[in-house]
């Protein structure tokens, strides 16, 4: 009945496909929520609210001199509740962890294969951090290694075998693909489970099938209390009563009033 958000469709196409992370998909449902607001706020759910809005309370009977609702029958999903439940799936398969010896093991072999280059250094502290002065026509040393810098002063600076910027943000990236990779492709990611059954979920409560016509107060009686009101006179009483305690009429004897 109202579509599921663009920005939760995009979340549940990248989990599907292993782009994204679990906690990085709770990430964006979260930024995404903060901006949307509540469902019932929606442009879409006015628009389907007319077509599911009776004309009468389905409790009390009240009709158009009443303000009505559409009440749902279930709950908004939380999604902190599909987390426990996928971490208590987790434990009870008993799913080895992640190897995080094995993916450091990968990242040693990344920085292994990058050669380093010739490179100008320091003469006296061998550090990289050196600056060419062109009034001076000499180099000087920015290094700062001990506490103090090292200041000092050459014409002609000598050489180690170090790597690069470019290799550097080479290695880095390597590294993140290789971590990105294991953790995208891992079967223990409880968090992208847990955030699949809440985008199911939404769905389902978006559809709209578990709802039903209520006036402003059974409304405020199922949701902030546990009281239930009489059909045939009003009155609230807890719903574990089966007879009005006002004009004493069992629940089955009463009738809608009006």
């Amino acid at each position: 009945m109202i579509p599921l958000p663009p920005e939760f469709e995009t979340v549940e196409a990248k989990l599907r496909a292993r782009l994204i992370t679990g906690h990085e998909a709770s990430q964006a449902i979260f930024v995404a929520r903060r901006r949307l607001g509540p469902p019932w706020h929606w442009k879409s759910w006015k628009a389907a609210r007319k077509q599911v809005l009776g004309s009468a309370c389905e409790t009390c009977g009240a009709g158009k001199e009443a303000i009505l609702y559409v009440q749902h029958t279930v709950r908004l999903p939380k999604i902190s509740t599909y987390k426990e439940l996928a971490k208590s799936d987790l434990a009870g398969r008993g799913v080895q962890p992640v190897d995080y010896s094995s993916i450091r093991q990968q990242m040693y072999a990344i920085r292994a294969a990058e050669e380093p280059e010739e490179r100008d250094c320091c003469p006296k502290c061998s550090s990289l951090s050196i600056q060419y002065r062109k009034k001076a026509a000499a180099w000087i040393c920015n290094s700062k290694s001990t506490g103090q810098y090292c200041a000092h002063v050459f014409t002609v600076p000598a050489k180690m075998a170090a790597l690069t910027a470019d290799q550097k943000k080479s290695i880095r990236r390597k590294k993140h693909q290789t971590w990105r990779n294991t953790i995208l492709n891992r079967h223990n990611d409880w968090m992208r489970n847990a955030m699949l059954a809440w985008i199911g979920e939404m769905r389902v409560y978006l559809s709209l099938q578990h709802t039903k016509t209520l006036c402003k107060r059974c409304a405020f009686l199922e949701d902030m209390t546990d009281h239930k009101p009489c059909r045939l006179c009003g009155f609230a009483y807890p719903k574990t009563e089966q007879i009005c305690p006002d004009c004493e009429q069992p629940d089955s004897d009463q009738r809608i009033i009006g």
